[in-house]
């Protein structure tokens, strides 16, 4: 057995670490669905608190009797205020306050009180990525006065520094919340899935390396998710399959000895049979009379002995490919077959060879066409409908009936004419159908017998020798009316 070690990934490369970096990812892509809207959100109220601050600068100059102060006043009020120039515009009068170096022109107007979401946001992204220092002219209503408009003139680069300091501090708690919120979810899915699917493979590795030892089976633990559901029922497929293992360990141990057996039991039967047929030229009626029943029981013992020896083999032999009929086939095995029942009565004395219809209960029905052609070995099909057509009639049917089906391979869906065609051979019975012991254990040696005394190696090397001819054989239907057994073979080349 293979005992290489399964080597798990580095952290860089297992799930954990993908993991990590795909929370990290996915807050970080979220945040920037938050970032545009922050951003956008922080210049409208910075052009506010701009407005706010040149009407109380414009209030100091309108407290004044004649409107009118120092020139140093009005630059510490515009300074202090961060504007160029403020207008104030009442129903009667007009009060302008503006440096003595003005900016002599507007580079863009921009209205507070025209507010839209998708104009915010371009606005915002389009200050943000701003290189030129333009002159901004902000027409709105205070806060503190919304009856009253006012203008403010203010350089775009104050703006556009203050947006991208803020966008900043908000990547930067946006990156601290990623990493916050990626560590929590790490641990938390580490510790449920991660962790459990690592001992799960580890443990799956043991089992592995060493299917029969009992402490390499899996233990199911108390968890009722679909984790602790999958490690429940890959416990319950080791127990399966170290059972099945166990059983076929003592199977091919059985097999060996009762190859061995086989082997020297039918040589001795050989020598037996000839001893068997020295007495049946005896004078003694009695002794002549039990001739055949020993015959035929010698018989029995010796063909169970070849079947034995049969499925022993590791492989089946090679083919003999040769062409034939299917109806010559089928009907030469149900003279045998039907040779072989009457060939004793039940007094013991032999039939007549014109008395075999009378004599013979059994009857084997055929409906096959007569040009349908098989390239096959003759042998090995001979062997395997031999088997089938024998048992129901040896389990108590005392009819089979073969019919057929012709089709085309339906199996790659191709209706062509070029497709290869197969014929379905029918075998059913009258019998009293196959027990339920037989039924689950159809096609396993020494187990599926439906018979008392049979071994269950009839169906078995049946399947394989008709397997090996790229056919199928199955169940079809089984019941208090009969069984019914359905071979599948290629027709022809």
């Amino acid at each position: 057995m293979n005992n290489r070690q399964l080597k798990l990934p580095p952290w860089a490369k297992s799930l954990s670490a993908r993991l990590l970096v795909l929370t990290v990812s996915f807050v970080m892509l979220a945040e920037v669905f938050v970032f545009a809207p922050s951003v956008a959100r922080f210049r409208i109220d910075w052009l506010k608190a701009h407005l706010d601050s040149g009407y109380l600068a414009a209030l100091a100059l309108e407290a004044t009797p004649d409107q009118m102060i120092p020139d140093d006043l009005e630059r510490e009020l515009l300074s202090n205020a961060g504007i160029e120039a403020v207008i104030l515009r009442r129903e009667d009068r007009k009060l302008l306050l503006q440096r003595d170096d003005m900016p002599a022109k507007v580079d863009k107007d921009i209205q507070l009180t025209d507010f839209s979401i998708p104009m915010a946001l371009m606005e915002g992204l389009s200050t943000l990525s701003q290189t030129e220092n333009r002159v901004l002219r902000v027409v709105g209503m205070p806060s503190m006065a919304p009856d009253f408009e006012i203008e403010v003139l203010v350089h775009e680069d104050r703006l556009t520094e203050a947006m991208r300091n803020f966008g900043w501090r908000v990547f930067g708690l946006s990156l601290m919340i990623s990493f916050f919120t990626a560590g929590l979810v790490y641990f938390a899915l580490n510790r449920l899935l991660v962790r459990p699917m690592r001992t799960l493979t580890h443990d799956m590795i043991r089992f592995r390396e060493d299917p029969q030892d009992k402490a390499s089976l899996i233990t199911p633990g108390d968890r009722d998710d679909e984790i602790g559901v999958a490690r429940q029922e890959l416990a319950i497929m080791q127990q399966d399959l170290q059972a099945m293992l166990n059983q076929r360990r003592r199977l091919a141990a059985l097999g060996t000895a009762a190859t061995k057996i086989s082997h020297d039991l039918r040589n001795a039967l050989a020598t037996s049979m000839l001893m068997t047929e020295q007495l049946a030229k005896s004078e003694d009626n009695e002794v002549r009379a039990v001739v055949p029943r020993l015959l035929s029981s010698m018989e029995r013992a010796v063909y169970i002995s070849e079947q034995t020896l049969s499925f022993a083999r590791e492989t089946p032999p090679p083919r003999d490919l040769a062409t034939f009929t299917l109806i010559e086939l089928i009907e030469e095995i149900r003279d045998q077959i039907l040779l072989q029942k009457s060939e004793t009565l039940l007094d013991g004395t032999m039939a007549k060879a014109d008395d075999d219809e009378k004599n013979c209960p059994a009857r084997i029905e055929i409906d096959l066409p007569d040009d349908v052609t098989l390239e096959a070995d003759y042998d090995m099909l001979f062997r395997a409908f031999s088997n089938l057509m024998r048992n129901p009639l040896e389990a108590g049917a005392n009819l089979v009936r073969i019919t057929h089906k012709i089709r085309k391979d339906a199996s790659n869906g191709d209706e062509s004419d070029k497709a290869r065609s197969f014929i379905d051979v029918i075998i059913a019975d009258n019998g009293p159908g196959l027990p339920e012991k037989a039924i689950k254990n159809l096609f396993v040696p020494f187990a599926g017998s439906g018979r008392q005394g049979g071994t269950g190696l009839g169906l078995a090397i049946a399947r394989e020798l008709i397997s090996t001819h790229n056919g199928e054989l199955r169940l079809t239907a089984t019941g208090p009316d009969g069984a019914v057994f359905t071979v599948k073979l290629p027709i022809g080349s």
